[in-house]
């Protein structure tokens, strides 16, 4: 049942309701005024009911709309996962690698929460990458050692 239906029900109902009140209202033998007030009383119960019905259509129209949008949200990050694996990095961190073009790195932590943030390299000795949606960093490079350049000496 669609809510044009029920809108349309609703509105004959209080069509032959109020016809009814006007013949209820004329100069009626009182055994037709009380079989008329029991019609007016079905068809006032027949509008409560129809309106109800009609704002559970509607509730029940808003929650099938947010599980249609939670569905494709879904679908979408199951699309988006599909381009990562979960992998250990030569820096020893477990991070997320893209599988396509630009090779890239995500969070995990992110990640797990259906957020996609790329790791930034931090150009740093240690080789971390930082993520930039949480903040955390992960040792992706492997550690670079530093050695002092040698310079000649003064004699």
């Amino acid at each position: 049942m669609d809510i044009a239906l029920i809108s349309a029900s609703y509105e004959g109902l209080k069509i032959g309701k109020a016809a009814l009140q006007s013949l209820f209202d004329a100069k009626v033998d009182s055994e037709a005024k009380e079989k008329i007030d029991l019609v007016l009383q079905k068809l006032g119960d027949a509008q409560d009911t129809l309106f109800s019905m009609r704002e559970e259509l509607f509730r029940l129209q808003e929650e099938n709309e947010r599980l249609r949008r939670q569905a494709a949200s879904m679908a979408q990050w199951d699309e988006i996962k599909s381009r990562y694996i979960l992998q250990s990095t030569e820096g020893g961190a477990i991070v997320y690698v893209s599988t396509g073009d630009p090779q890239h790195y995500a969070c995990p932590s992110c990640f797990n929460s259906k957020e996609l943030h790329f790791l930034q390299d931090r150009h740093v000795m240690s080789g971390e990458f930082k993520c930039t949606g949480c903040d955390s960093t992960y040792p992706v490079k492997k550690e670079r050692s530093f050695s002092m350049p040698s310079t000649p000496r003064r004699r």
